[in-house]
């Protein structure tokens, strides 16, 4: 782990860099904003298609879906022809095949090519095990795979405002976010009992479109739309009610173990968490009265740890720290 992030990150300048990345919200920019900071000049392709025909062929025709995420990546080839390259820098790379970091590499005699993941091989469409021996050096967010595939651990990151927040008196005891899903949805009811229960004073918001809700409904299932928000909070105003919340809640999936954005955001603001990700308790100073767990499936929270109103010492999760330890 870099000692400097910023003096390593002085190795960019100069640089050019092709980076394959995700489309997830506004994360991908401000990596990319980031590198140019440090003087590199960052070409972006995203990882897949994003057309709407990909869309339909992914749930309909699965053979045509692959033919074009293989046109996709032949298409970034055709427009990077002409560019010599320092660094190849794929974020995930959904459908990457040998074959596309081989013709880079022929392009680009000398090029580093690296690899990061952030999602665990084991999800759904996940799988980059193939793609391994194709790079000089991958690494993952996920320390059961780094583990398992001998890689270096690498977490996610935190937006720069996350460390020069304001220490407000909180208006709610728990803050609890996401997109729609059946578990989601589920765990925020417990939520909802549980503060009820406990005099709790909770903020929450499920994000659901209303696409989504009307197939649900069609499909017969029952969900309550006044648990639900059919608009995404905006950065802004989720910003807003984090810094007025107490304990933030992170409700990860069963089988992961990787650290969650909103965990790094919360320990780089020096705020409380509840989580039910027992790997936090791995990461440098990790302290215990910051950090607590709870079961997703009996939802509970030690009432002085809710109630507590303190600040602890903000962890470097910077995209700074971030991209001295994938580069370095």
């Amino acid at each position: 782990m870099a000692e400097n992030p910023n003096y390593e990150n002085q190795k960019l300048n100069d640089k050019k860099i092709l980076l394959i990345g995700v489309k997830f919200y506004h994360f991908t920019h401000e990596v990319i904003a980031k590198m140019k900071h440090y003087g590199a000049d960052v070409t972006f392709f995203y990882e897949r298609d994003t057309s709407l025909k990909f869309a339909f062929a992914k749930t309909f025709n699965s053979d045509y879906a692959d033919k074009l995420q293989e046109n996709h990546y032949q298409n970034v080839l055709a427009k990077v022809k002409d560019t010599k390259f320092d660094y190849l820098l794929v974020i995930r790379g959904y459908m990457m095949e040998p074959w596309f970091v081989k013709e880079i590499k022929n392009s680009n005699p000398g090029i580093k090519t690296i690899m990061y993941q952030w999602d665990s091989y084991s999800n759904w469409e996940c799988d980059y095990r193939h793609m391994i021996s194709s790079f000089d050096v991958v690494k993952t967010f996920d320390p059961r795979d780094a583990e398992e595939l001998n890689l270096p651990y690498v977490p996610t990151f935190s937006s720069d405002e996350y460390s020069n927040l304001p220490e407000e008196k909180p208006k709610y005891d728990i803050f609890y976010s996401g997109g729609f899903t059946y578990p989601r949805y589920d765990f925020l009811k417990q939520i909802i009992n549980y503060s009820k229960d406990n005099n709790l004073k909770l903020y929450s918001h499920l994000a659901i479109s209303m696409k989504s809700y009307l197939r649900e409904i069609a499909g017969g299932n029952k969900i309550d739309p006044s648990l639900l928000s059919f608009k995404n909070l905006n950065k802004e105003e989720y910003l807003k009610v984090f810094i007025a919340s107490n304990v933030i809640i992170d409700y990860t999936k069963d089988n992961q173990a990787g650290i969650t954005m909103r965990t790094l955001d919360t320990l780089m603001a020096g705020k409380k968490i509840l989580t039910n990700n027992t790997f936090v308790s791995q990461e440098p100073g990790f302290r215990p009265d910051q950090v607590q767990f709870f079961n997703p499936k009996e939802f509970a929270a030690d009432q002085e740890f809710v109630k507590k109103e303190v600040y602890f010492p903000k962890l470097d999760y910077s995209i700074d720290k971030f991209l001295a330890n994938i580069f370095n």
